[in-house]
């Protein structure tokens, strides 16, 4: 009897332990359980952002889409120690018998896609294994998981990935034991959030599923918004498109406030570079449950979502397209396989237009990113990338302008310095100086044509696109003439933006090092030599240089040495349209040069355009002055086979097209480049489509009036 109730006595001490410990001790962990399955979460995504362009024409919006998920809770619960039957297996089998799965190959592939992106790999694989599917792997990615890097889309790691017979939808049970997986890892957290299966199904559909869910309480049909991108192709560099969240960077973006894995997040173009101002912020409720998970009341406050920002674009949506027009007409012509053409307010930096052929329509993105994503990565003219801000090429003369403004700085020569063009020069080779034989040979342009020019000032120089003043000018010659050099070429091509981004508010922007002395050392193991400036000189050699930072040399030029910021976004608004924030000109440098002094470059460049002999009078618009720069730039196009660069018959190097001009002369409003790869001559490539472009901006879309006039010498 003593033992009896020593035991009543050690158990009720036991009893109190144990419940001082559960309501005291650990009161606060149980009570958070107990919220955490009495409460929901509940987050409701705001509307994102319209783009407009800057009349106010639509770009890009959402339009309604419709998803179909699984909610685990309302699924049948099986318990595999005593149940023979899997019923939630039958369950989702009808599930996927009314989305068509078994006879419908789009939707199986579809649907295999999204569980193949929640589960992973190795799950994906082990399930279907198990499910007694026969399996085939593949080199190459079946699905895509986008990455970002710097902005730009680009593939994970090709990895093996497993992929049913291609012929053939997706096995039922394969898919059926995917669904259970991604089921079980929900309920592991919340069995009340809805497992999405299948999505970018349209509202007819959308609504025979809704009629036949009655049958199955477990299927949601939510309506989910897609971005639609009004003009296609025609502006998908700039805008960009969206997708899920990539995997590498969900923990970042769930830092931020991501809570939902399955929302969509800019991936490029503007859409990645406005990401939070476009996305908003989603509104937040609490929903009280009972024990069957039936919704009771709303607990605490509500927090309604907040629409995200409207983007206005400085772009002209008529200029973009004129652009569009007149760059691809030429390049169809020459079979080019990429090209360019931008266009800036040189007096703050706005962008008015911006064109990378070949394009894509990033529409095809909006409500996933599948097989085509593939195929355009695998296009060689790489279409997903925005040359004019992610290509490096050899400026060639239109980097002249460089040269001219830091001779002019730097005291090396006046307006009216005289190099004569006789012909080809020769620079002596450094180990052997009185061997001619041995020396190297340097030749202008015209020089083929069995022309020389004679005697050239700095502005004659830059109209006639002349390269022995230059090749003067920048690295001298002998005991006659002693030029720039590399140290004050590399600090103006600096001065100039050459050399680092130009802080486009982009994502993928590229650039490359100023080449100097100490780079090549380092790079090649040779000191710089006067060759090398020869070619620093006239935009070849090692200079490589993006559009876009062609164009800011341009407009630091045309406006009279302020280089600006270059900005898509004039500004943004809320949803009732008031502004939020408004994109002020922002000017990164002023150049340290002498009005009068970059004058002459500006006459040089009116030259080209005006003068009877310069090389762009292709480009003249009735009534418009305007002012340029031609550029004809060699590269290497590097054959294996030869193990030597690409070459024609006269053993010349194929070579870009680039022309530059703004206008009017006078009071600078528009500044464009164009660039042809692999066109020709710029004069007979890129000018005839910046004359277009200028013509249709005079004309049709100006925001003055231009009179026609007499073109007069400034």
């Amino acid at each position: 009897m003593l033992a009896f109730r020593l035991g009543i006595v050690i158990t009720f001490v036991v009893m109190v332990a144990r419940m001082f410990q559960l309501q005291v001790l650990q009161n606060e962990r149980y009570e958070t359980l107990a919220n955490r399955n009495r409460l929901l979460r509940i987050e409701t995504p705001a509307p994102r952002g319209v783009i407009y362009d800057r009349n106010g024409t639509i770009l890009v919006r959402n339009r309604p889409s419709f998803e179909v998920a699984l909610v685990p809770e309302d699924l049948p619960f099986d318990d595999p120690d005593t149940e023979e039957v899997d019923e939630e297996a039958i369950e989702i089998e009808k599930v996927l018998r009314i989305l068509r799965a078994d006879v419908d190959r789009d939707v199986a592939l579809r649907m295999a896609e999204i569980l193949f992106n929640k589960l992973g790999y190795d799950d994906f694989v082990r399930t279907v294994q198990r499910a007694g599917v026969p399996i085939t792997f593949l080199d190459e990615p079946a699905f895509v998981t986008p990455v970002t890097d710097d902005g730009r889309l680009t593939m994970a790691e090709p990895r093996k990935v497993f992929f049913p017979d291609l012929e053939q939808p997706l096995p039922l049970q394969g898919l059926v034991a995917l669904v259970k997986r991604a089921v079980a890892i929900q309920s592991l957290g919340s069995a009340s959030d809805p497992v999405p299966i299948l999505d970018g199904i349209d509202r007819i559909r959308a609504f025979e599923v809704s009629e036949d869910s009655f049958r199955i309480p477990a299927v949601r049909v939510n309506q989910v918004p897609v971005r639609e991108y009004i003009y296609g192709d025609l502006l998908s560099h700039v805008l960009g498109f969206m997708g899920p969240i990539p995997a590498f960077v969900a923990a970042e973006y769930k830092a931020a406030g991501y809570n939902n894995p399955n929302e969509k997040v800019g991936l490029n173009g503007l859409e990645y570079t406005y990401q939070e101002e476009l996305r908003g912020k989603p509104g937040v409720r609490n929903s009280e449950r009972d024990i069957l998970g039936v919704d009771v009341r709303t607990v605490g406050p509500v927090v309604d979502p907040v629409p995200g920002l409207n983007l206005h674009l400085n772009i002209d949506r008529r200029l973009q397209a004129v652009m569009r027009d007149a760059l691809q007409e030429k390049m169809t012509e020459l079979d080019a396989p990429w090209g360019v053409t931008v266009a800036i307010n040189p007096q703050n930096g706005a962008v008015l237009g911006m064109v990378s052929l070949p394009s894509y329509d990033n529409n095809i993105f909006a409500e996933r990113i599948d097989e085509r994503y593939l195929a355009l990565e695998a296009d060689e003219r790489r279409p997903l990338i925005n040359h004019a801000i992610g290509g490096l090429y050899p400026p060639g003369s239109t980097f002249k302008m460089v040269t001219a403004a830091a001779g002019l700085a730097e005291d090396v020569i006046t307006p009216e310095t005289v190099i004569v063009d006789a012909g080809p020069i020769y620079l002596p080779n450094q180990y052997f100086p009185n061997d001619m034989s041995q020396a190297q040979k340097f030749v202008s342009w015209n020089h083929k044509n069995g022309v020389v020019h004679g005697r050239l000032t700095v502005e004659s120089a830059l109209a006639l696109s002349n390269d022995i003043y230059f090749y003067y000018l920048g690295g001298g010659y002998l005991e006659d003439f002693k030029g720039l050099g590399q140290r004050l070429l590399s600090k103006w091509t600096e001065l100039f933006g050459f050399g680092e981004t130009t802080g486009i508010d982009l994502p993928g922007e590229v650039t490359s090092l100023v080449p100097t002395d100490q780079w090549k050392r380092q790079l090649f193991a040779e000191p710089w030599t006067t060759g090398d400036s020869y070619n620093m000189a006239i935009g070849q050699g090692y200079v490589l240089a993006t559009p876009m930072q062609v164009l800011v040399e341009t407009m630091a030029v045309a406006n009279g040495g302020t280089i600006y910021v270059p900005k898509v976004v004039h500004h943004m608004t809320d949803a009732n349209g008031g502004v939020q924030q408004d994109f002020e000109p922002e000017i990164k440098r002023k150049l340290p040069i002498d009005p009068e002094e970059l004058e002459v470059v500006r006459k040089g460049m009116w030259d080209v355009v005006n003068a009877d002999y310069g090389t762009g009078r292709a480009a003249q618009v009735p009534g418009v002055v305007i002012a340029g720069k031609t550029g004809t730039a060699e590269f290497c196009e590097y054959i294996p086979e030869k193990q030597d660069c690409r070459r024609d018959e006269k053993d010349n190097l194929p070579t870009h097209a680039w022309f530059t001009a703004f206008a009017p002369y006078d009071n600078p409003e528009i500044a464009i480049v164009t660039f042809i790869y692999n066109g020709g001559e710029g004069s007979a490539a890129a000018v005839p489509v910046t004359q277009k472009i200028l013509q249709a901006y005079f004309t049709e879309i100006s925001p003055q009036a231009v009179s026609p006039a007499a073109v007069q010498e400034p």
